[in-house]
């Protein structure tokens, strides 16, 4: 049974920091829960000026190499007849084999995340997706014919 005692012990867990966990090992931020406070969350990521905040974890914007953004889409078992929700994927790449990808659904808000990136670190390299037979970066995925 979940009591209003354990949700506030829960929640001040999640609040003093000892519940986020570094992506990159040594690159631990000082204040997490000052730096936390200050973020603000954009389609359930949380965005300080120092970090991307996520599942428990956060990765340090230090640590960001580049930043590729494309369309892509989401397929729902059981529904949808087929065709994906058209969504946004973003690439953090932090020079390990598996990059962070966050999944966002609006164009605007892919942009305000890259912006706040790159101002949290100006050496990322920032890589956009180009279709290969037109050249130009596609604004949404097509969806699959059948």
């Amino acid at each position: 049974m979940i009591t209003l005692s354990g949700l506030k012990k829960f929640f001040d867990a999640i609040d003093s920091g000892h519940t986020w966990k570094c992506v990159v090992a040594g690159s631990e931020i000082d204040d997490v829960k000052k730096d936390r406070e200050s973020s603000v969350i954009i389609e359930g990521y949380d965005f300080s000026e120092k970090a991307v905040y996520f599942e428990g974890r956060y990765l340090p914007f230090s640590q960001i190499k580049s930043i590729r953004s494309q369309p892509s889409a989401i397929r729902i078992r059981g529904g949808g007849c087929g065709i994906g929700l058209p969504v946004f994927k973003i690439r953090l790449d932090y020079g390990v084999k598996n990059p962070v990808v966050l999944v966002v659904e609006n164009k605007d808000n892919v942009d305000e995340i890259i912006n706040r990136i790159c101002m949290g670190n100006r050496d990322t390299t920032l890589e956009y997706y180009v279709d290969p037979h037109t050249g130009l970066r596609p604004e949404k995925i097509s969806p699959p014919l059948y």
